[in-house]
């Protein structure tokens, strides 16, 4: 009889204990989402060739806004910087940062980019037939002696509610012409867009942490 009482706690702990790996297993799927990386891979996602091996450490030609970025170094002197925010207090301050700096070092520019051309040569070239209902979105222009290019802020690209951020600059190493790399960019922005979330946004960089309304975006793939 004893030992029968034995037996029953035991199998009792052990199912106790596997309920709670079971509710921890589900609770860390639902912040991470399935299928996505953990955050120090996150800048990945909008580095074309990134998973490959195509991605290096962040550049010293921006302030240090997110422990989670990474560049990818294309042909041509262009480039994708991505910093990665899991959490909006974080992205906002890193945001201010970003803008400052900018501001300090180079000009300044507020510009709509229409990629809808980019976007259909993207989707074919990627065989796919969703596509997005806005092509043309608000982006930063920025513009100074060691780099000019454009960012895009992407906000809660995956799932409406998960908390994720990203800032991403697509630029030329150098001084440069922006206008005349302009196509090129844009092409390359094309090919790094990604948004699944009806309710996530696309935008360039604010200041001062007030947010606008952006551009939503339909999910295409």
């Amino acid at each position: 009889m004893f030992y029968k009482k034995v037996n029953k706690k035991i199998i009792f702990l052990i199912f106790l204990i596997v309920v709670l790996i079971g509710v921890w297993l589900v609770l860390d799927l639902i912040k991470i989402g399935p299928g996505l990386p953990p955050s120090e891979s996150m800048p990945k996602w909008y580095i074309p060739g990134a998973w490959q091996g195509n991605v290096e450490s962040c550049t010293s030609s921006f302030p240090k806004i997110s422990p989670y970025c990474k560049v990818g170094v294309f042909s041509g002197g262009k480039f994708i910087s991505v910093w990665y925010f899991d959490d909006e207090s974080k992205f906002l301050n890193g945001e201010e940062m970003l803008y400052l700096h900018l501001e300090e070092n180079g000009n300044v520019f507020h510009q709509e980019l229409n990629i809808s051309t980019e976007l259909h040569e993207e989707i074919e070239r990627r065989e796919v037939e969703n596509f997005p209902n806005i092509t043309s979105f608000n982006s930063t222009r920025y513009e100074s002696p060691n780099t000019s290019g454009y960012f895009i802020v992407y906000e809660r690209p995956f799932l409406k509610g998960r908390e994720d951020y990203f800032i991403a600059y697509y630029g030329i190493m150098g001084t440069t012409n922006l206008s005349e790399e302009t196509p090129a960019l844009k092409k390359l922005i094309a090919e790094s867009f990604y948004m699944s979330n009806e309710e996530g946004k696309v935008d360039g960089l604010k200041m001062g942490n007030k947010k606008g309304t952006g551009n939503s975006l339909l999910p295409w793939f």
